[in-house]
């Protein structure tokens, strides 16, 4: 045991005295996957961190990025630019300007208990159940309430936003806005009428109709739920038997759609689309000029897309294989790979963009690509081999043992996107 301490504290004052080479005007130290430091000329330190205590990161955007975890997940601090966020545990800290020239907004939460904060120059604050408001929770544009369930009230965002009150949620409800009126007293009876059409329960979910207006689209649609459901429009027929079981419906635009019985079995035709289902088991659909089918839904899936400009093509076995391909077309017809990313999961991955190079990696546990904040406290505890090469470039780097032993090779033009031909290679001692 006392030997294999000294050969792994030998290893690391190794990688210490001997790091792999960075490129040019950037410098970075590291003691295995524990500690790393890196600069770059001009900007200063861009990476500390000591694993898996504490991780610092600038990035190289405008404006400057930078995050920092002590101890992830229990907590993170973001700065983006003007704006700053944290989080500890379950307390999170969003400030959106901090330079003073703006409003001021910022928000403090505790889920689901309490909330406060600034939006818009207006304060609000709520403490869940008794009183409060939230804006700008989940999709809402404004959440309220009072003794909930005695009293909520919500708006949404957008040039279509509508609100709406509860008194005594779900049970009586009221709802405000330019295009629709509503009033119901859930489960009993409730009307909606809107400018295309009319709605009405009772007794819900067992009897539902609705009238169709339109200038293009009028006749009627009914549910007597369990039994039978029936569209009757200008547009549109359909039947229903068992509702949602088993439905038959077909337009006058081309459309087909058939379950027998939902969700095992759907079939969906139109004049651009063709699809199959048998639920999550397997299913296979087609739509202009994409093409794709999957089996154990999402375990399995292909995809391919191709246009006049491009060609994307995707499969995955998630997560133990996924190879996904993208390439461009410019006006001659010529080709030129854009993207590509491959991952035998969980021994190797590479992933090459144009814009930003080559990478690859092993081993690759963590089953989501590209996760920033993995990348920066726990991936290097199971990156033994990384592979990497600028935009552009004919040199590949590749580093094993965390820079302990690094070498390089070359591409050839022909293949710089692809094979690698081994050119040099160097050791460090």
């Amino acid at each position: 045991m006392t030997r294999l301490a000294l050969v792994l504290v030998l290893a690391l004052l190794g990688a210490l005295s001997r790091g792999a080479p960075d490129p040019a005007g950037t410098f970075r130290l590291r003691v295995g996957p524990f500690f790393e430091y890196g600069s770059r000329e001009g900007v200063g330190m861009t990476r500390l961190a000591v694993r898996p205590f504490f991780a610092w990161e600038r990035a190289a955007r405008h404006p400057v990025d930078r995050d920092l975890e002590v101890v992830w997940p229990l907590s993170h601090f973001g700065w983006r630019g003007d704006a700053f966020h944290w989080r500890v545990v379950m307390m999170f800290w969003n400030e959106e300007d901090r330079t003073g020239r703006a409003s001021g907004d910022y928000s403090l939460s505790i889920p689901p208990l309490w909330v406060n904060g600034r939006d818009a120059g207006e304060s609000y604050w709520g403490l869940f159940p008794i009183w409060g408001r939230m804006p700008k929770f989940l999709l809402l544009e404004d959440f309220r309430w009072a003794f909930f369930p005695l009293w909520l009230s919500y708006r949404t965002g957008g040039t279509q936003g509508t609100a709406r009150e509860y008194v005594l949620w779900p049970f009586f409800s009221l709802k405000h806005d330019p295009d629709a009126t509503r009033w119901g007293l859930w489960p009993l009876f409730g009307t909606k009428h809107e400018r295309e059409r009319d709605s009405r329960y009772v007794l819900w979910p067992f009897w539902n109709d609705q009238t169709f207006h339109a200038h293009n689209h009028k006749g009627r649609a009914w549910m007597l739920w369990p039994l039978f459901e029936r569209i009757d429009a200008d547009t549109e027929q359909g039947w229903g038997v068992l509702p949602p079981l088993f439905r038959w419906s077909e337009t006058t635009d081309g459309a087909f759609l058939l379950r027998a019985p939902w969700p095992l079995f759907e079939r969906y035709r139109d004049p651009r689309e063709s699809t199959w289902r048998m639920w999550r088991f397997w299913g296979m659909t087609h739509r202009g000029t994409r093409d794709g089918w999957w089996f154990l839904h999402p375990i399995v899936v292909s995809q391919r897309q191709k246009t006049v400009s491009q060609f994307v093509r995707a499969f995955r076995v998630w997560p133990f294989y996924v190879s996904e391909e993208t390439v461009a077309y410019d006006a001659r017809g010529n080709a030129r790979e854009q993207k590509r990313y491959f991952r035998i999961w969980p021994f190797y991955a590479s992933d090459y963009h144009e814009d930003d190079g080559l990478r690859r990696r092993a081993l690759a546990l963590f089953p989501i690509r590209g996760v920033p904040v993995v990348e920066r406290n726990w991936a290097p505890f199971w990156t033994l081999y990384t592979a990497t090469r600028a935009p552009g470039s004919d040199e590949t780097h590749h580093e094993l043992l965390w820079g302990l032993i690094w070498w390089t090779t070359k591409a050839s033009e022909k293949n710089l996107g692809n094979s690698e031909q081994s050119a040099s290679s160097g050791a460090a001692e």
